[in-house]
């Protein structure tokens, strides 16, 4: 995994844009976004006859719709090749090697987490569950938003390494 290329993905994106809203982004770069029922997943992204899709489940939280919606655009932008369904169903995330996951959710963390943002509260001594509240994340968002700074030359403290399928499933 390349965190350096990662980075800058994200960042040229929010840079082109102006906006860390990744459901404009999405639109911006010509990805159908689309609400529905899923049965056991957050979301996924597909690719079929040069046409791009999100698909977010109707029934996840605000933030957890946010979420998904920037991984899904790491998936495209570093994963579209791949040419498979990404979450297709339990069977295929748990199979599913996990390096696509990872260079997603970092993307995700990149992609909404301004990196003086984070660091100001690290330096208040905030916990990573309050940051990721204040912040509008997840708790293991914001852990993976440390790794990436950590890449940078930082040496903040990360409790443990969020698996790399935390956003994946429901329940």
């Amino acid at each position: 995994m390349n965190c350096s290329k990662i980075c800058k993905c994200a960042n040229e994106l929010i840079k082109t844009f102006e906006t860390r809203d990744p459901f404009k982004i999405a639109t911006y770069i010509g990805i159908d976004l689309k609400y529905m029922k899923l049965q056991n997943i957050k979301g996924l992204y597909t690719y079929i006859l040069r046409n791009r899709y999100i698909v977010i489940n109707d029934s996840i939280d605000e933030i957890s719709a946010k979420i998904v919606c920037a991984h899904e655009i790491g998936h495209d932008r570093f994963h579209r090749g791949l040419g498979i369904n990404m979450f297709q169903d339990e069977l295929c995330i748990s199979l599913m090697k996990a390096n696509p996951e990872i260079e997603a959710n970092y993307f995700a963390a990149e992609f909404l987490i301004a990196d003086s943002d984070i660091l100001e509260l690290l330096t208040e001594n905030y916990t990573y569950s309050q940051i990721g509240s204040v912040l509008g994340v997840h708790t293991e968002l914001a852990m993976i938003k440390a790794q990436i700074l950590n890449s940078k030359g930082h040496k903040l403290f990360i409790p443990y390494v969020p698996e790399a399928n935390f956003l994946g499933k429901i329940g």
